[in-house]
């Protein structure tokens, strides 16, 4: 009897959902299950820096010698698909040709390799057919409806300095301002500033347990921010992103909160008015649990419109991977 793996198990495909704070990638026969993955880094190239890509490569890597260690063979790898924040139309061609040039150092030709944004990718791992909205607040936010697989309309995912509102790195950067304007006297009393100072391993409110390092704490949050968020790398920001949600009963907190579900809520509105298309919902921020996604998920109930969770874009990636290798075999 033949020992030689069947072809469906021999041809191989990898799929990753990369985010902008971290990436996965699965490598998976054509049918059946997956038979290993890979976490890395993220790979923005608009909220991580251009380096941030070098990591898929590594992550690629690890897929491949991971599979093959648990396939006892090497096989041959059909496709690769890869939803990748921060590669829509602005950066799209940038990314492509970046990743292409990187992965060609694993054997990976530029044809077999396909290459979209993670907003594909979420919304086909929503399973709510062709058409239908497109929610996610991970480390970026935006809303998109698709038809037909394509998105004919969007609103935000401008990026952290343009919008992104709802986004861990906007939750973070709005949860940051407002601590700052509480030590500065600019703002109200927050119990924010508890919270950030815990984290940090500061007392921002008197200075005394453990000793202000600086002798004030404006300036202890500065250079604790200094030397924990790296310069260029905003999706850091995102680290502070569940404080308001831990404290929604602190005014400011909720009204950091409030701001996220509402523009949320009248997105979904404004590109759907009739509520007749079902939303897939996506991100860390959106669909892990707390109020945030408590309260999105209760309004649309009521609203009476059809919602699914997608916590990760793989199985999109994962069918895009395996339909681009279909149009390459013989």
């Amino acid at each position: 009897m033949s020992s030689t793996p069947p072809p469906t198990t021999r041809t191989l495909v990898i799929a990753g959902d990369i985010g902008g704070t971290s990436s996965r990638l699965v490598l998976a026969p054509l049918a059946g299950a997956i038979v290993a993955e890979a976490e890395g880094p993220g790979a923005n190239l608009r909220s991580s820096g251009t380096d941030a890509l070098d990591n898929i490569a590594r992550t690629a890597e690890e897929v491949l010698a991971r599979g093959r260690r648990e396939l006892g063979h090497d096989g041959e790898l059909a496709a690769v698909a890869l939803g990748i924040s921060g590669a829509g139309p602005a950066r799209a061609a940038e990314v492509r040709r970046a990743v292409g040039e990187r992965l060609a150092g694993l054997g990976i030709g530029e044809e077999r390799i396909l290459i979209t944004d993670d907003l594909h990718t979420a919304f086909l791992s929503g399973g709510v057919g062709d058409d239908g909205l497109l929610v996610l607040a991970g480390t970026g936010a935006v809303a998109v409806r698709f038809q037909e697989r394509e998105a004919v309309a969007r609103r935000d995912g401008m990026g952290w300095l343009l919008g992104d509102i709802g986004s861990a790195v906007w939750l973070g950067r709005r949860t940051l301002e407002a601590v700052a304007a509480d030590l500065d006297g600019r703002g109200p009393h927050t119990r924010l500033t508890e919270e950030v100072g815990e984290m940090l391993g500061l007392d921002l409110r008197g200075g005394q347990n453990p000793p202000s390092p600086t002798g004030d704490p404006r300036q202890d949050l500065i250079r604790a921010l200094d030397e924990q968020l790296p310069a260029g790398a905003p999706a850091a920001l995102g680290r502070f992103a569940r404080l308001p949600g831990n404290i929604a009963e602190d005014p400011v907190a909720g009204e950091i909160l409030d701001l996220a579900i509402r523009h949320v809520l009248e997105t979904v509105q404004a590109l759907d008015p009739g509520a007749g298309l079902p939303v897939v919902l996506a991100g860390s921020a959106l669909t892990g649990p707390g109020p945030f996604h408590d309260a999105v998920t209760a309004a649309l109930r009521s609203q009476g419109r059809s919602f699914r969770a997608a916590p990760t874009g793989l199985p999109g990636a994962l069918l895009l991977a395996r339909e681009r290798a279909a149009t390459l075999l013989p």
